[in-house]
């Protein structure tokens, strides 16, 4: 018995000092590739410095080349020269920061600089790469303008059709999807033109590059001066011009598009789901060596369960003690054990096991949203559709509103993201109804055909949204906050703590009602299984 205990000791006090070191290695500075990241960049700094003198050599041999001669006045002009200077200047620089900012923070080597070490990791990289681009550029733009010099006359030529798509483009989004949303959407002309806007601009600057480049090809053909790189930065305009337009007529026609379209996503259910995975440890208790065997069991449980299971007052939910007559079985979390439908001795070892432990290895929960969806006065119900933690808690007050809400004549980047009662922020929008008044003289809001599901989404009898409450919506919620509303006994009516859904019989039929939602939306166990306990026998054997 003495011999087995102090084994068992010995391997346990090994097991603790080896996680010890581990821990200390893991969690006691910064992250070892942030630190190789930062302690490669001297080296860095020192190739990109012999990097610009082999750019220097390459250049200075370019300028031997007779040609070069026809073009020494755009290097003199631009002062390619200096450029060299520029890219060591910068490298300079990149050193004195590493010295004095980054090279600090890295010996300090403390894990809460991390981010810090990092965004001066950035600054460096990006001085490196300008340092680059400098060394780089006195030979590309010889070679630029010489291309130009060559190649002039097809230059030209491509340079008059990049100008001509560019203003077709221009001119078919203009009289085309342009005017029909100003037409259509006349409250959203500063919107729609601000949208058109860079369009507009990029085809007004591609005529001046033309006038540029239709100068100095004059200027070319009759043998007078020409400027060969301003002809080459108003040709390459151009032609970048016509790619950028493309994309721009692209978004334009998708954002056109947008205002035309609407849909509603409403919020009709909601659910948890739990899942556990039992380790069970077995032993010979009565074997003077410790050879354990082990088995899990993965199951779904329900919330009460789930709750016993993560309590912290429990470590084994379960065991199997050896005695003089026979093992015996006893549980720690009661009659609740039964729900697990685990065999304790299922798939047991051979070797004279008689003594086990259960407990939870491992947790997840899983959460689940079922929505509602109107599309352009279309509705169909989702199945069930998986959330992650964060969104379910957020949304866990807004059952029976719209959570995300797009009417028409709004762009997809204006759409509603705060909750609120389905369909008033379709209220007010000539595409949806109209407003009447009732007997009394109170306006509400009257649904056209298709749109009047929003009246009966609670309950079989139509219910309308009064001008008064759409108004009060609309001046003080909308997309700014959730808009819960008011019964005339002051309670909140909308929502999952409203009084409109609790009183509908849609929502009293909901898996959320069912489980108890409406009684608590208390977390009470969201989240448990982040700390799970280590489980297992804390001394085996005899």
């Amino acid at each position: 018995m003495v011999r087995k205990i102090f084994l068992m000791n010995f391997i346990a006090g090994i097991s603790i000092f080896g996680l010890v070191v581990i821990l200390a290695g893991c969690g006691a500075g910064l992250p070892k590739d942030l630190k190789n990241e930062a302690k490669i960049l001297p080296n860095a700094i020192k190739t990109g410095k012999s990097q610009v003198e082999k750019h220097k050599d390459k250049y200075l041999d370019l300028k031997k080349l007779s040609e070069f001669k026809a073009l020494e006045r755009f290097a003199i002009k631009e002062n390619w020269d200096s450029k060299f200077q520029m890219a060591m200047d910068e490298l300079t620089r990149a050193k004195q920061l590493y010295d004095k900012d980054l090279k600090p923070l890295v010996n300090k080597n403390k894990p809460e600089l991390a981010q810090e070490v990092k965004q001066q990791i950035t600054r460096i990289k990006k001085i490196l790469q300008e340092a680059d681009a400098f060394a780089r550029y006195p030979a590309a733009r010889f070679i630029k303008i010489r291309e130009t010099l060559q190649n002039i006359d097809s230059l030209y030529a491509r340079s008059k059709k990049d100008a001509e798509q560019i203003s077709r483009i221009e001119g078919r989004i203009k009289t085309g999807a342009l005017a029909t949303a100003l037409a259509d959407f006349p409250d959203l002309s500063e919107k729609i033109n601000t949208r058109f806007a860079p369009l507009s601009k990029l085809e007004r600057q591609s005529k001046d590059h033309l006038n540029v480049v239709a100068a100095e090809f004059a200027k070319h053909s009759t043998g007078a001066v020409v400027d060969y790189a301003a002809f080459t930065d108003s040709s390459q305009a151009l032609y970048s011009g016509l790619e950028q337009a493309k994309l721009l007529e692209a978004k334009l026609k998708a954002a056109m598009g947008q205002l035309y379209e609407s849909y509603t996503k409403i919020l009709k259910d909601m659910k948890e789901e739990y899942f556990v995975t039992i380790k069970r440890e077995s032993w010979n208790e009565n074997s003077d060596y410790y050879d354990p065997r082990f088995v899990t069991f993965q199951r779904q449980v329900s919330e009460e369960l789930y709750s016993a299971l993560m309590s912290d007052k429990i470590d084994t939910i379960a065991s199997i003690t050896a005695g003089f007559t026979g093992s015996r079985f006893s549980s720690n979390i009661g009659s609740l054990w039964k729900e697990l439908s685990i065999n304790p001795t299922e798939q047991w070892p051979g070797r004279g096991h008689n003594a086990a432990s259960f407990f939870v290895e491992d947790s997840r929960q899983v959460y689940f949203h079922k929505y509602v969806l109107e599309e352009n006065g279309e509705t169909r119900e989702t199945d069930w559709e998986k959330v992650d933690e964060s969104f379910y808690e957020a949304n866990l007050e807004y059952l029976g509103m719209a959570i995300l809400t797009k009417p028409y004549g709004v762009f997809e980047q204006d759409r509603l993201t705060q909750a609120a009662p389905p369909g008033i922020a379709y209220v007010g929008n000539s595409k949806y109804g109209e407003w009447k008044k009732d007997n009394t003289g109170n306006r509400f809001w009257s649904w056209y055909g298709k749109y009047a599901l929003f009246s009966m989404i609670f309950n079989r009898r139509p219910s309308y949204y009064s001008y008064n409450s759409w108004n009060g919506w609309n001046n003080n919620y909308r997309n700014t906050r959730p808009y819960f509303g008011k019964t005339q006994d002051g309670f909140q009516k909308y929502g999952t703590s409203g009084a409109i859904v609790k009183q509908s019989p849609g929502f009293q039929s909901t898996n959320f009602a069912k489980s108890g939602g409406f009684k608590s939306q208390a977390p009470s166990v969201r989240g448990a299984g982040a700390n799970l306990r280590g489980g297992g026998p804390k001394s085996k054997g005899k």
